[in-house]
């Protein structure tokens, strides 16, 4: 038996190591790879792989979102999700994925995932039970307007993720700047980040959470850092750290 595989990761170097790691696994033959979301979906639909080994943090959108489309174009590969962050191993499982490895990946951990991928193959009925992810995704979907709650004097108003340019932390939570005006709110700029779940929110600094979608500009700072200008709040000065540079660079094509 010989499954076909993509591979999924925005990072060429993981990428490489697991295609190393695979080639000790006669049974499975990676037909292709991708470096972002979209990516992965085109390329799911062109070569149909058996087996998906996908990485859930990727530049463009996260894993749960890609295998969501992969399945709304009607593919039903295996999935394996690839993380470094131990904490979406129970998300992963929760959606019937076959398994989860973790970065740096283990040969003993890929290995007792392979063998879980050659049994399903085998057997049918629990393949069929696998495949269920396809009707979970799409049950649980997100809205396109999950609106968050803020308070405003004696008023709460209901803004959508998309209404929002950027968030900045204070002593007292955050406060959220729309193209309907700043709210002060409790919620620490994690919870705002996992309330709104979007690829299009990118933490520039430990103090920033930018709509990639409102960036008007780009602009070179010292040491290889930037500042960004925010539609709405052109005369905000919102920075990039040095770390968070290298992947706005990437994301850019800068």
């Amino acid at each position: 038996m010989e499954l076909t595989a993509l591979l999924v990761d925005d990072e060429g170097p993981a990428r490489d190591e697991l295609r190393y790691l695979l080639e000790a696994y006669p049974e499975i033959k990676v037909v292709g790879e991708a470096s972002s979301g979209q990516d992965a979906v085109e390329k799911t639909v062109e070569l149909n792989p058996d087996v998906v080994f996908l990485d859930i943090k990727l530049w463009d959108m996260d894993g749960f979102e890609v295998a969501r489309r992969i399945f709304e174009e009607g593919r039903s590969p295996l999935i394996i999700f690839a993380t470094a962050y131990d904490e979406y191993a129970v998300k992963a499982f929760e959606i019937n994925a076959v398994d989860y490895i973790l970065k740096p990946f283990s040969q003993e951990r890929l290995e007792k995932a392979i063998e879980r991928v050659l049994t399903l193959f085998k057997n049918e009925k629990k393949k069929e039970e696998v495949l269920k992810i396809a009707e979970y995704i799409k049950a649980n979907e997100r809205p396109l307007c999950n609106k968050l709650p803020f308070w405003k004097k004696d008023r709460i108003y209901l803004v959508c993720p998309e209404d929002i340019c950027y968030c900045v932390a204070d002593e007292k939570g955050s406060v959220v700047k729309t193209r309907l005006g700043e709210f002060n709110t409790t919620y620490t700029l994690t919870e705002l980040e996992e309330k709104i779940n979007s690829p299009n929110f990118f933490r520039v600094h430990k103090s920033y959470l930018v709509n990639l979608d409102k960036v008007k500009e780009i602009i070179p700072w010292f040491n290889g850092t930037f500042i960004l200008s925010i539609q709405g709040y052109e005369k905000d000065e919102v920075p990039v750290s040095r770390r968070q540079a290298k992947e706005l660079r990437k994301m850019f094509d800068i």
